[in-house]
């Protein structure tokens, strides 16, 4: 997992992409959580969502916990997105850096990236 004090709020984004995607997206974010620290989390998690509901494109947000405590990524956040380019924007400002950069976020290292559907049924 390394040095918690390489964890950045640039950390915390999913990385920029060479590829132009223009429909909607699709945020996928794993997290690293100790059962122990499973309230905390959570209660962490639950203040930050408020700034993302807000923003614009913001489509939809689910949280979800494994049912197996010995698994590595137990909380895994899925947020959907008008586009990317409303992602990026939400990611960007002061506020998002000052949610995602207070102390306690450190113990909990996280894995964002962005999808696109390719495949939909059902």
């Amino acid at each position: 997992m390394g040095d918690m004090s390489e964890l950045t709020t640039d950390s915390r984004i999913a990385a920029a992409t060479a590829a132009s995607v223009t429909g909607p997206v699709t945020l996928m974010n794993r997290f690293v959580v100790p059962a122990s620290r499973d309230q905390e989390f959570e209660a962490m998690w639950t203040r930050t969502s408020e700034y993302f509901v807000a923003r614009p494109g913001f489509v939809s947000l689910r949280l979800h916990r494994a049912v197996s405590a010995d698994a590595t990524h137990r909380w895994v956040n899925v947020a959907n997105w008008a586009c990317q380019a409303d992602y990026r924007a939400a990611h960007a400002t002061e506020e998002f850096r000052r949610l995602v950069g207070q102390p306690g976020w450190q113990e909990f290292p996280s894995f964002p990236t962005l999808f696109e559907v390719v495949t939909s049924v059902g």
